[in-house]
Order: C-alpha cells, then sequence, then structure tokens
C-alpha cells in the first residue's frame, strides 16, 4: 500500500488545499457580485431602456455592455483590494478563469431555462456583432483580475512574490482575518 509513502510533506499538501479553497471562494465571490449587477444592468434594460427608447435588442446590447465591463471591473478591483490578493500571475489567473467557469455556467443554465419557457426566438434575436463584443467582455471578465496587475502599484516592500512564498513567512503570505491582526502578526503594532 502506497499510501503515505510521499515525498510531499503533510504540511505542503495542506497548504495547497487552504490556497486552492482561497482561490475558489474568491472566484465564486467575484462571479457572483459580477453576476447580481449584470441581473440588474440586464433589468434596466429591457424594463427602461428598450421599451422607452424603442431600440432593438442588439442595440440595448451593445449600449450596456460597457456598463457590464465597468462593473466587472471594480468588482474585481474590490475582490483583489478587500482580500489582499497577492500580485501573483498564477493567483489572479487562476481566480479570473474559475469566476468565468461559473458565468458561462450560469449563462448556459440561464439560456436553457429561457428555451424550455418558450422564449427561443429571444435568445437567437441577437447578432453577430453584439454576441461578439458580448463574449469579448466576458474574455475580459476572466481576464480582469490579472489586467488589474498592470494598473496597480507595488503594494509591498518585498516586490512581486509567486507561488512558493519562500521570503515570506506563512502569516505574511495568505490574508489573516482582520488587517489589525495581520498588522499585530507582523510586529507592528498600530497603537
Amino acid at each position: 500500500m502506497i499510501l503515505f509513502e510521499t515525498s510531499t510533506s503533510v504540511f505542503e499538501l495542506l497548504w495547497d488545499i487552504a490556497l486552492a479553497l482561497f482561490i475558489i471562494r474568491l472566484s465564486f465571490f467575484y462571479f457572483a457580485l459580477s453576476f447580481s449587477s449584470g441581473l440588474l444592468i440586464t433589468y434596466f434594460r429591457l424594463a427602461r431602456l428598450q421599451p422607452i427608447n424603442h431600440l432593438t435588442q442588439p442595440q440595448s446590447e451593445l449600449i450596456t455592455l460597457p456598463l457590464f465591463l465597468l462593473f466587472n471591473t471594480l468588482w474585481a478591483r474590490f475582490i483583489v483590494v478587500n482580500y489582499e490578493v497577492p500580485r501573483v500571475r498564477g493567483f489572479r489567473l487562476a481566480i479570473g478563469i474559475l469566476a468565468l467557469g461559473f458565468m458561462l455556467v450560469a449563462e448556459l443554465a440561464g439560456g436553457i431555462f429561457m428555451y424550455e419557457k418558450g422564449w427561443s426566438e429571444w435568445i437567437w434575436e441577437t447578432d453577430y456583432v453584439a454576441g461578439g463584443l458580448g463574449a469579448g467582455v466576458l474574455f475580459l471578465f476572466g481576464l480582469m483580475p490579472f489586467l488589474l496587475m498592470g494598473v496597480e502599484g507595488v503594494t509591498d516592500e518585498m516586490g512581486e512574490t509567486y507561488h512558493g512564498h519562500e521570503n515570506k513567512p506563512i502569516v505574511a503570505a495568505v490574508p489573516t482575518v482582520a488587517v489589525s491582526e495581520k498588522e499585530f502578526a507582523n510586529g507592528k503594532k498600530t497603537q
């Protein structure tokens, strides 16, 4: 039985599991915030914008796509800042790509639900330009946590970190519950 014959220590395995759960949780929060704001924008588009201004479906989609992109950017920035996501390309890409997977599953489930309810002509009413730009916004949604690294300044004294965290203690590598606890753990008392 080869159950315990491994070169990986238990702590490294638990560390990898903790990082995976950290990424899954953040990507789900990013998806949930972006999806809920997308639902509100879609409601505004269908209930107010389209009927009042006599717009077609593709025209109203093209008008609201910048709002989708703006809210996706704001929510990605909120997740990165609020949860102190390190400037590590792998972390940021994993968060964005997993959130994109959640979004695609939700879009597919919504499309199947609408098709089953008899709204199939509404689904196929969009044109290729609006659909292509919508796919581009979804692609940017998946890359947004990573793309924010380009506009962020260096926020820590140690510079850019990487997955191994060899230069950081464990307490500094993963965010703690409160900022005051993190400052106390790093030896910086605020009072």
